[in-house]
């Protein structure tokens, strides 16, 4: 049974959380692929800049890189019974593929530590009023959380 963890553009880190998933660290042959989608890029209307971006992070990760549909290369690689990690996304394109994905294999979704801890739900109208609230939280390495001991 094949492990694949599936880096996309929004997670483009090797500290992200899915990569210490249970699945992830119990299954030692995972493979790690980022699937180079042209298809994908262009719904997206990603430019020039933010696609040397991309791969200028994948290159600092532990990841393959592989060009094709993400669908079909994900299936392909998982084979019949594999699970497919991966990290939660607002991206609707990425959202509907995790549902095309999760019909056919077993697909584990891992949510990141959020950007900022805000004690109420912020007022989303306006950014200023947004990062007013949020700067104070978001620039610090443990996200505003307390912290309850050193070492």
């Amino acid at each position: 049974m094949a492990t694949i963890l599936w880096v996309h553009d929004g997670a483009l880190r090797a500290d992200h959380p899915m990569f210490d998933a249970e699945t992830v660290k119990s299954s030692p042959d995972y493979k790690a692929v980022f699937i180079w989608d042209n298809d994908y890029f262009n719904k997206a209307e990603m430019g020039l800049k933010q696609l040397v971006f991309i791969y200028e992070a994948l290159l600092d990760m532990p990841v393959d890189i592989v060009q094709g549909s993400t669908v079909e290369v994900l299936r392909q690689w998982a084979g019949t019974d594999g699970t497919i990690v991966t990290a939660a996304t607002s991206d609707i394109t990425l959202t509907q593929m995790m549902a095309a994905l999760n019909t056919s294999h077993r697909l584990q979704v891992v949510a990141d530590e959020p950007f900022a801890h805000l004690d109420k739900t912020p007022d989303l109208r306006r950014f200023f009023r947004y990062w007013n609230k949020a700067k104070s939280s978001a620039m610090q390495h443990h996200g505003g959380m307390p912290i309850l001991w050193t070492e």
